[in-house]
């Protein structure tokens, strides 16, 4: 992905598109003045110069529009679902409209879906950013040197900025803590995606306790999985085709894999939690109705959502104070049926 260049104005692209500074603005600003063939010619010109306007100092000239954007991971997400709907309910009440962006774990899907609420001038973000290897997030960093308004639901590593997250780490100790208690000593993590960094926080949590409690750390005791349902089946049934000794325990990166691993146990014949515990993640609504209701961590999204969607707004009436706030909610553990003391026979 190209990275802005620097010093790029309105004057570079209007010499190179060979039009006025105000043909250049008003293309900018979607007006309806400009023909066709010429705001077809001026927006390849800001292509080719990699060209994004200083939205502050557009802000300075526009009124503000009362507008929100949101840019989530997966819009069909449970977690996302409660989130985007605190964030909705917030800002409604306050005259405002929340525009909807999901990058569906495309980093370019990200970026396209920021670079659009940016041109439709919105006046904050809040955005869930994809992480890992290889994944672009220069963009955070050029919001953070604008001053523009956002708000991260996820820490990004090296970029100091304002973020609402949850305790992953503490909640992943919880976790294994409450099965060590239960006796369990073979226990395995089924990993989320890389692009996740809550995924490497609850797979720290999961190490951190395990080497406290002398448990051994075997290569199979943490598992590729994914987020989704099909993810934790396949996952498990890998596991559980091979030889040797397996788990009396999964902790699972969310609820989904979770249910995932629970079906393809079901249809392996092995019992939950008699012969295997299970913990998920998030503690979405499904966790009360599966055959055996999951233990879960739940993760406060409504609170997540009003958290974030009030941090923004003192961002954006306050325009002359540079916030730089870190807040990080508790996630509880939420015990059900899925876990049982260890099975010795």
């Amino acid at each position: 992905m190209h990275r802005a260049k620097k010093n790029i104005t309105v004057k570079n692209v209007a010499r190179r598109a060979r039009v006025s500074t105000g043909t250049v603005s008003a293309v900018l600003n979607d007006r309806p003045t400009v023909a066709p063939p010429t705001r077809a010619r001026v927006l390849r010109v800001i292509q080719e110069l990699h060209f994004r306007p200083n939205h502050i100092a557009r802000s300075l000239i526009a009124r503000e529009t009362r507008t929100i954007g949101l840019v989530v991971k997966q819009i069909d997400n449970p977690y996302f679902t409660k989130v985007m709907r605190s964030v909705l309910i917030f800002f409604n009440e306050r005259g405002y409209t929340v525009l909807l962006g999901s990058s569906e774990l495309s980093p370019q899907k990200e970026h396209e879906s920021v670079e659009t609420l940016l041109r439709r001038r919105v006046d904050g973000l809040i955005l869930s950013p994809l992480q890992g290897r290889g994944t672009d997030v220069s963009y955070i960093s050029r919001l953070t040197r604008e001053q523009f308004p956002f708000v991260l639901l996820d820490k990004v590593p090296g970029v100091r900025t304002n973020v609402v997250d949850i305790q992953n780490i503490h909640a992943a100790e919880e976790a294994i803590t409450y099965l060590i208690r239960l006796g369990h000593r073979r226990i395995s993590y089924y990993e989320g995606p890389d692009y996740s960094l809550h995924n490497t926080e609850r797979l720290d949590g999961f190490k951190q306790i395990m080497v406290k409690n002398n448990l051994q750390l075997l290569p199979s005791s943490i598992r590729k999985a994914g987020v989704y349902i099909e993810d934790g089946y396949r996952a498990a049934t890998r596991q559980f085709s091979e030889s040797g000794k397996k788990p009396t325990a999964i902790f699972c990166f969310n609820d989904l894999v979770a249910i995932g691993v629970m079906n393809a146990l079901f249809d392996l014949n092995i019992r939950v939690p008699d012969d295997v515990s299970i913990i998920g993640f998030d503690d979405i609504e499904f966790c009360s109705v599966v055959k055996v209701p999951l233990t879960s961590i739940r993760i406060p999204a409504v609170e997540i959502g009003n958290a974030a969607a009030e941090l923004l707004l003192r961002q954006i009436e306050n325009k002359t104070k540079n916030l730089r706030e870190v807040i990080r909610l508790k996630a509880p553990l939420v015990l059900r049926a899925s876990c049982a003391r260890v099975n010795r026979k």
